[in-house]
Formats: C-alpha cells, sequence, structure tokens
C-alpha cells in the first residue's frame, strides 16, 4: 500500500456566528473568529491518497488527474470566496459554521466521489501554521490540533545509574550545568464535530489547558530543579512526552486526547498516544 500527498492552497474570508445568539455569546464562544465584519487566511490542503501502483504507469495516481480535480472541486468553490456568502454549502445554512472541521468534511465530500475504491485516505486543512484539522471519512469524528512553543532547560541523568554510565550513555547532554531546548508541542483532540458550533472543542479549549498545565509548569523551567515530576525521573523527551500527556487529558475532557508530539530539535520528534 502507498500513500501520496498532494498539497494545494486557497485564500478565503468568513466569520463564525450562531444568528440566535447574542454578540457576547458569539465572542464567548469563537473569540475572534466572530467579528461579523470577517476575517481570512492562507488555507493550506493537503490530500492524501493511498492505493497500489497501477502496473503500467507506476503511480497511485496520476498527479496531473488529481491536480484537476483539486482546482474544480476545491479551488472553485473556496479561492477568493467569502465562505459564509458564497460558497454553494454555506451561503445557503447559516448555521453550518465553516470552520476548519466543517470544511475538511465538506471538502471530503466533494472528492470522495471522484476517487473510488477508498483511494482518498485524509484530509489535513491548516488555517494557520500553528492549527490544522484531518478528516479521514469517518462520519463527524475530526482530529483538531494545535502547536505550541515553550522553553527549558534540562539535563539528562538518571539516579540508577553510575556517573561514568550516564557520561557515556547521554555524552554532553549530561553536562551538570544543563543545556536547553525550544520544544515544539503538538496536541491532537479527537471528537464528533459538534452541530451547531462546528467544532471538535471550544477555541479557547487547548489554550487554556496548556496555559495552566504546561506552561505554567515548564515554561522557561529547569525541568530537574523546578519540577516535581523529574525530581527523581530522567527528563528524556520519551519520559516528558508521557507526563505532558498526563497533565493535559485531565484538563481537555469532555474531548479526547489523540496525540502529543513533542519536537525537542529540527532532528528528532516523540510521538505518545497514552496508554
Amino acid at each position: 500500500m502507498y500513500y501520496l500527498t498532494r498539497q494545494t492552497a486557497f485564500e478565503a474570508s468568513h466569520y463564525n456566528r450562531i444568528p440566535e445568539l447574542s454578540e457576547a455569546e458569539n465572542v464567548a464562544l469563537f473569540g475572534a473568529a466572530a467579528n461579523p465584519n470577517s476575517h481570512g487566511h492562507n488555507y493550506v490542503l493537503e490530500v492524501m491518497v493511498k492505493g497500489e501502483l497501477d502496473a503500467d504507469n507506476g503511480m497511485v495516481i496520476n498527479l496531473v488527474t488529481l491536480d484537476a480535480l483539486l482546482k474544480a472541486e476545491v479551488l472553485a468553490h473556496y479561492d477568493h470566496r467569502h465562505l459564509n456568502l458564497q460558497h454553494p454549502v454555506f451561503s445557503r445554512n447559516p448555521h453550518l459554521q465553516p470552520t476548519n472541521e466543517n470544511i475538511a468534511i465538506e471538502i471530503w465530500g466533494r472528492l470522495a466521489p471522484s476517487l473510488p475504491g477508498g483511494l482518498l485516505h485524509r484530509v489535513r486543512l491548516y488555517s494557520a501554521t500553528t492549527q490544522f484539522a484531518d478528516y479521514y471519512g469517518e462520519g463527524q469524528m475530526v482530529y483538531l490540533t494545535k502547536v505550541y512553543e515553550f522553553s527549558a532547560a534540562h539535563r539528562l541523568h538518571s539516579h540508577v545509574l553510575s556517573d561514568a554510565e550516564n557520561r557515556d550513555i547521554f555524552g554532553k547532554c549530561n553536562n551538570p550545568a544543563g543545556h536547553g531546548h525550544n520544544y515544539v508541542m503538538e496536541v491532537t483532540v479527537k471528537g464528533d464535530v459538534d452541530a451547531k458550533t462546528g467544532l471538535v472543542a471550544g477555541l479557547n479549549l487547548l489554550d487554556e489547558a496548556v496555559a495552566t498545565r504546561v506552561y505554567a509548569r515548564f515554561d522557561h523551567k529547569h525541568l530537574n530543579l523546578d519540577t516535581p515530576e523529574f525530581e527523581t525521573l530522567n527528563p528524556t523527551s520519551e519520559n516528558f512526552v508521557r507526563v505532558l500527556w498526563d497533565a493535559l487529558e485531565p484538563a481537555v475532557a469532555p474531548v479526547s486526547l489523540h496525540r502529543i508530539r513533542l519536537r525537542e530539535t529540527p532532528k528528532n520528534h516523540f510521538d505518545y498516544y497514552g496508554e
């Protein structure tokens, strides 16, 4: 089985507002996105297809064919459009919010009929480099990811190993004075899209959880010296990603935490999906 991802982009404006709610209620729910004068994004769309190779041409799908489909079914309806006013689906239904989640589902519905046999695997929509939604054709289930960055120092040192063993295993990362990273953390939650809001999770839910459970505890801290979690636990990124999971999982309920990705350096990252 082969997986091929094709990327395209479009520019669009929109707003998120529920007509029967007051201005204050809309702002509380959607934040700045409730601005009735609209806002806009440079959206990036990734479409992943899967399948076996064609014996004659050696491809999963001809990219010319896929590009033509994206142009006809996506760009024609989204690029340089006001989604609430000019998109054929959202303009007819003011109660259907043009959120990342609903847009990803709508795009899947446009592409799937022309990609038969389970060829379409995933639609990923970025509204910013720090936020994207994944849809796999699973009813109303969408995976929402937000990206956060924080700074921390640590020293890789295991209390069950000798000093010589620690130096041998961890090398310069065992420096007694420590060293630091700009950690990049991706938090992915999953759930059914709320029919009223168009969201898997409230726009502020993840931000508030990360602010209280991650930034307040780990940002600009020395993990070995300032955090009780690492008083005896070696602060490898493998251990750290699980500590972050345990901190965030109860804070995002009732949404389900799906994955945490912790990028320690540009060369390596660590994924944890819970038990």
